[in-house]
């Protein structure tokens, strides 16, 4: 681990950590810096997308399903990285507007979900908001930056143990 980036607690007051100490350890700690980037992406897409109706994480569900012929809830979540009670809270206002419906599964004991036509509907409204955004985001960001900042998210979000990340570079 570089040098700068070690934990920065004072030896001489283990376990108590200066002001300083939690400013150098807030600049570097990767979960704040990511939710904190997180949310502001959320808030910048929810603005965009909010003249269709929609949120980020309604977009998000539309169009993994959008991408199928539908999904068992377990397939789903893993996907989206969300637990099965927040994905059952998100789907439900779905269910409700006709956009998502069940489907029959090969697993009976498996909940498996597709869009209806309302819902590939709403995501027809929707998808050039989500692009227009999305040209944006990358404008901003380079489209050279972009494309490493998504291969390495995309490669933490499979490895999900980050004992056995590191080992993978």
């Amino acid at each position: 681990m570089p040098k700068k980036m070690k934990n920065t607690i004072a030896k001489k007051n283990v376990g108590v950590p200066t002001k300083q100490d939690m400013q150098a350890a807030g600049l570097n700690c990767v979960n704040f810096n990511l939710r904190r980037a997180s949310r502001a992406v959320t808030q910048f897409y929810d603005r965009e997308l909010e003249p269709a109706g929609l949120t980020s994480q309604r977009f998000s569900l539309l169009h993994t399903l959008g991408a199928t012929e539908g999904l068992e809830l377990a397939q789903l979540a893993d996907l989206l990285v969300m637990d099965r009670t927040t994905l059952l809270r998100n789907i439900a206002p779905l269910e409700e507007l006709g956009w998502i419906t069940d489907i029959p599964s090969e697993n009976k004991r498996a909940r498996k979900v597709a869009l209806t036509e309302k819902g590939l509907e709403a995501l027809r409204i929707a998808y050039p908001i989500w692009e227009n955004a999305q040209s944006a985001v990358i404008e901003a960001m380079g489209e050279d930056d972009l494309k490493r900042l998504l291969k390495r998210l995309n490669s933490i979000v499979r490895k999900r143990n980050f004992r056995e990340f590191a080992k993978e570079d």
